[in-house]
Parts: structure tokens; C-alpha cells; sequence
């Protein structure tokens, strides 16, 4: 059982509920209390707060100067602790909110409900979805619309984009194969961590999370130019350079206007002469925040980054095999303090949107100049180490992905380096293969096991027998392992194919293209693609050949494209409700026959939905038809 689903030992009602649930009902009680709790400690700051600020008049008015300095300075103090304080308990009452609809979003995953799904998808996930046109297997294998939105809990936007960018390349020009192992090793090391993978996602769906990633792209810039202006003037060596003189004046401003002011007002109490400086002083640090704002926006964009990066080294701190075994740079010593300093900077900048905290740290010191300016050197200084570090956040991004799909589903599992050295193009072999995109209940699964010498399987079948989902079954699969995500299958030996489909094609009535017209186009670039030029092997899906055509026409064009297929450096199956077509094997061994039936009910029709040898001796259309009332015999 995973490590944060610890199963109740109290025998009751629950334990028949799923692990999901009961911890996310167990993350709402959390929730509940801590919710609680910030409405009585928020009550109790309001009335502390004035009740301190009348003592503090109070006082004012028959106290020394000194004293009500005192009180004053005394009363900043608890309004920071008593917002500190506040901020923790709402920060932990959203993270356990974030928690509980994680546990949620994990059950919705779990029995395949994408109408859920799609309402707590990322912010940016429809962003991310650009299918080039013509694209040879994601409408087919429903990848951009369903395997994309299940895979994809990606903390940060540019993990999403890297995330569909391998599912559009994986069956085009596959990865290569020691970079597949790498990524699926260390997403089978994370799939063990699932308080980690918790804690991972709870961060995108956390409502501080989206606040801020909705306040950074609120506003987006014109065009890529002015962006990179923008960034090349505020790292520029005038702009360093002004700023530099700038602290240094604050500085000197610090010595030589605040604290007389604050020495007179001690010693004489008079007020108006304390004011008069203290709004020059004031005027003075009004047009810092201007000169800063160019750093606190770069603090802002790099903060996400830095953050989930914090969040990472926080929770593997305990589990420095983990850490080692991944061998990212940020995880290493050195880097994980850079980090900490960086975070402890943004920290401190993130300070100026609370009034009360950049009054009260300013009477202390000159705060915007400081830390400012050593953030912005302290980014100059380590902003190519910080590029690596957020390509490798991006990476680490996609793989605890597939970490997290893998433990939300314990009938899928990680190709084997052993799988993946047997494979090659002579030979392919998968063990109760399962359609990922179908929930455990209702997924049935197959095993199939051809040879280079027989490299083409006509597949046959009955109406709503599962011909279709059986291929979609095969091409989600490979999708899944040329990318070095789990696949569902107990063995799965195949080489990293490229995949070619014609299971959904569609007609244009813009184009002016007929259904067969976009079927024979398809099929031209299918058996173009598949020549020897290219380096991976080829794995076709052609479901229901030339539907749109007559018996003879479809039969001729058919048994063409079939020992045109026999030449090529490939695989696959052809489905047909043509049983001519089964005739094929008689004479050439290259072509085997497979099927899917069905068997009666009673009066119904019923399927195993299991794949068969032979070609299928069943039909079932006009028993349909009949069953619908059509006037059929």
C-alpha cells in the first residue's frame, strides 16, 4: 500500500470505501479545523490589534516621547507576529485543502472520469495543446484529449508543454533509448514516494499557487522583443550601476535623516519637527520601490521556480538515497544552500506587498536598497546554474508524472531494462496488454506475440466486438513506452516503434476532402513513411481499410496495400469487416489472421472482448438491426 494510503485498521464501513477517499475525507477534517481555527485566531488579531492601539494612544498622551516611540515600535511588532502567525495557518489550511481535492483528483483518475478532471485541469493545460496538422496518431489514439489530460500534473507550465511535446514526438522520432531508461528509473524511484507525489501536486491545485501564476500572466508582454529589452536593460551595467549608487545613498539617507530625526524626537518630543523628516524619508524610499520594481517582477518569475525547487530538496531531505539516485544538480549540497539563500531573498522581497512589514523594517533599515540590490547580484551572479536548475525542475516535473500515474494504477508497471534489451525488429511480445485510457474494472486485457516473418495480422471481427479499442490499446502503449511512462501490460517487449494510424480519420467539408479521399491520403503517407531510411523501426494501425468504397475496390486496394506492407521495416494490424480478406493467408504466410467475437445471451448480444486466431466466423449486423426493428430477415 502506498505510504500515504495507509489503510484504517478499524474494521468499519470505510475500509470498503477506496484508499482515495477515505484520505481525502480524512485531508477534509484538517481542512475543517484549521479552516476553524484561522476564523477564531483572525477574530482574536482584530481585537488584540485594537485593543493594543487604544493602549498605545492611550499612553501616548501621558507617556514621554520616549515611551510612546517604545510602545509604537512594540506594537509594529506584535501586528508582525500576529500576521506571521496567520499567515501559517491560512498557508497549511490551503495546502490541506490542496490535499484533499489531490486525493479527489486521484480518484477521478483512478475510475477515468475526464469530465472531473477537466475542471481541476492546469491553468495552462489548453495552452499547451498545439497538435501539428496531419498528425499521424493523436486523434487517433485520443492522446491530446484524454492520455495528455491523465498524464499531465505538472507543477509548472513549461513541464506541461515539455510533457506534450514528447507524447507528439514519441511515435514520430522516438527518444533515444538510454534517455527513456534514465527518465523511467527515476520515475519508478519517485513512484515509491507517493507523500512526496502528495505533496508535488497539492502545489499546483494549492489557491496561493494559482493566485500567483494568474498575477504573473495577468499582464503578458506585447511581443518577445520588448520582453527581451526589458530583461537586458534591468541586468544592464548602467542599470547595476545606478542602483548600486542608489543603496549607497539610501544608506547615507538612513544616517543622516532617520535616525536625528528619531535622537530630536526622543530628546524633545516635539512632533512637528519629527514628521518633517520622516516624509522626506518617506518621499526617498517611495522612489526606491520604483527603481526596484524592475527586481521585485524578475524575484516573481524566478520565485516559482525556486520555490517548487525548495519544495523538492524539502521533502527528499530524509531520503538522501532518493536524492543521489536521481542525480539532478539542484539536489546536490552545494546547489540545495544556493537555493535556500535564493528563497530566503525572494523571502524578504515578497515582504514589501505588506504595508505594515515594510514600514516597521524600514525604521530598522534601508531595507528595498539592501535586498534588492543583493538579489538582483545574487541572480546575475548564478543565472546560467539557475537555467539548469529549472530544466531539470522541468524534467523532474514530467517523470514525477509518470511516478504518480504509475502508483495511481497498480496494474501498470515500467518497462524492464531487460525488456528493453531483448527488444528488436525480429520479434514483438506483450502480456495482457490493457488500454490505459479504460478504468481497472473495465479494462480487459490481451496477449499477443508476433515474428518478423509474419509481420502483418488482419484482424477481423463482429460490430462492437473491441477491434478498434484493441488498437488504440497497442498504440497508447507504445506512446507510453517510447516516452518511459508505465505501460499497462505484465511483459512488454517491443522496440521503441515509430507509430503510424488510420483508426480516425475525418472528412473536410472546407478542404473539399471525402472521407476515402482522406483514408487514401493517409495511407500514402503510411507507406511512404515506412521505407528503410529511417532508423526506427515502423508499427501501422489501420482500422477498417477503404470502409468507404465498394466490396471489389475495397478487396483489390486492400490485398495491394497489404503486400506493399510485407516489404516494409514494420508491424501492425489491419482491421476489415471484408472476410475475403482472411483468404490472403492462404497463400502467403507473412499475413495471420486474428479476430474478435461475440455469443448470445439470451436474447442479447455479448462480447468478452478477448483476441482470437483465425478469422472471425461470426457476424452479428443484421441480428442488430433486427433487434432494432429494421425490416431485415
Amino acid at each position: 500500500m502506498n505510504e500515504d494510503l495507509q489503510k484504517n485498521p478499524n474494521n468499519n464501513s470505510d475500509s470498503l470505501l477506496s484508499p482515495f477517499i477515505r484520505a481525502q475525507a480524512r485531508s477534509k477534517i484538517i481542512d475543517s479545523k484549521l479552516k476553524t481555527f484561522d476564523n477564531r485566531f483572525a477574530l482574536f488579531r482584530l481585537l488584540s490589534t485594537i485593543a493594543l492601539l487604544a493602549i498605545v494612544v492611550n499612553y501616548a498622551q501621558k507617556s514621554n516621547s520616549t515611551t510612546t516611540l517604545l510602545l509604537i515600535i512594540l506594537f509594529l511588532i506584535f501586528c508582525l507576529f500576529t500576521s506571521w502567525i496567520h499567515n501559517i495557518i491560512q498557508a497549511k489550511q490551503k495546502k490541506w485543502n490542496a490535499v484533499a481535492l489531490s486525493y479527489e483528483l486521484s480518484e477521478a483518475r483512478s475510475q477515468r472520469d475526464f469530465d472531473f478532471i477537466t475542471t481541476q485541469k492546469s491553468p495552462w493545460h489548453d495552452e499547451c495543446i498545439v497538435v501539428p496538422k496531419g498528425h499521424v496518431y493523436s486523434s487517433d489514439l485520443d492522446i491530446h484529449t484524454q492520455l495528455y489530460l491523465l498524464l499531465n500534473t505538472c507543477s509548472t507550465k513549461e513541464g506541461s508543454q515539455k510533457l506534450f511535446s514528447m507524447l507528439m514526438e514519441a511515435g514520430i522520432q522516438p527518444e533515444q533509448t538510454q534517455i527513456v531508461i534514465e527518465r523511467s528509473k527515476n520515475a519508478q524511484t519517485l513512484s515509491r514516494k507517493t507523500r512526496l507525489l502528495r505533496h508535488f501536486e497539492s502545489l499546483r491545485l494549492s489557491e496561493s499557487f494559482l493566485q500567483k501564476y494568474f498575477k504573473l500572466y495577468e499582464k503578458k508582454v506585447e511581443g518577445e522583443n520588448s520582453e527581451l529589452e526589458e530583461k537586458k536593460d534591468s541586468n544592464s551595467i548602467v542599470s547595476i550601476s545606478f542602483r548600486i549608487f542608489y543603496a549607497f545613498v539610501s544608506i547615507c539617507a538612513w544616517f543622516i535623516i532617520l535616525i536625528p530625526a528619531f535622537n530630536n524626537f526622543i530628546s524633545t518630543g516635539n512632533t512637528e519637527a519629527f514628521l518633517q523628516p520622516i516624509f522626506l524619508y518617506t518621499g526617498f524610499l517611495l522612489l526606491g520601490t520604483l527603481i526596484f520594481t524592475p527586481i521585485t517582477q524578475l524575484a516573481t518569475k524566478v520565485a516559482q521556480s525556486s520555490k517548487t525547487l525548495q519544495e523538492i530538496i524539502n521533502t527528499l531531505n530524509n531520503n538522501e538515497s532518493i536524492a543521489e539516485s536521481l542525480q539532478f544538480t539542484f539536489l546536490k549540497k552545494q546547489a540545495k544552500a544556493k537555493i535556500k539563500s535564493l528563497n530566503l531573498l525572494l523571502d524578504l522581497v515578497s515582504l514589501r506587498g505588506n504595508p505594515i512589514f515594510w514600514v516597521t523594517l524600514h525604521i530598522f533599515l534601508p531595507f528595498d536598497a539592501l535586498v534588492c540590490l543583493i538579489l538582483q547580484l545574487k541572480i546575475k551572479n548564478f543565472s546560467a546554474t539557475l537555467k539548469v536548475w529549472e530544466n531539470e525542475l522541468y524534467e523532474f516535473d514530467v517523470i514525477a508524472s509518470f511516478a504518480r500515474f504509475a502508483s495511481e494504477n497498480p496494474n501498470s508497471r515500467f518497462v524492464t531494462l531487460s525488456e528493453r534489451k531483448q527488444a528488436s525488429d525480429q520479434q514483438i511480445e506483450c502480456t495482457h496488454l490493457g488500454h490505459p485510457l479504460i478504468a481497472t474494472q473495465k479494462r480487459i486485457c490481451n496477449t499477443i506475440k508476433l515474428h518478423k516473418s509474419s509481420p502483418v495480422v488482419l484482424l477481423t471481427g463482429s460490430n462492437m466486438a473491441g477491434k478498434s479499442t484493441f488498437l488504440r490499446t497497442l498504440g497508447t502503449n507504445i506512446v507510453l513506452a517510447n516516452i518511459g511512462a508505465p505501460v499497462f501490460a505484465t511483459k512488454f517487449i517491443m522496440p521503441p516503434f515509430r507509430l503510424l494510424c488510420a483508426i480516425r480519420i475525418d472528412d473536410s467539408l472546407s478542404e473539399g476532402t471525402s472521407y476515402f479521399y482522406a483514408e487514401v491520403k493517409r495511407l500514402h503517407f503510411i507507406l511512404n513513411s515506412l521505407n528503410n531510411s529511417y532508423q526506427n523501426p515502423g508499427f501501422f494501425l489501420i482500422d477498417e481499410i477503404f470502409r468507404g468504397t465498394n466490396n471489389k475496390e475495397r478487396y483489390i486496394g486492400s490485398w495491394h496495400i497489404i503486400h506493399a506492407l510485407f516489404e516494409k521495416n514494420s508491424f501492425g494490424f489491419i482491421s476489415t469487416h471484408d472476410l475475403a480478406l482472411t483468404e490472403l493467408d492462404k497463400n502467403d504466410s507473412r499475413l495471420i489472421n486474428m479476430h474478435f467475437r461475440e455469443h448470445i445471451e439470451g436474447l442479447k448480444l455479448a462480447f468478452d472482448y478477448l483476441i482470437k486466431e483465425g478469422p472471425c466466423p461470426t457476424t452479428n449486423a443484421l441480428y442488430i438491426m433486427k433487434q432494432h426493428g429494421l425490416p431485415v430477415p
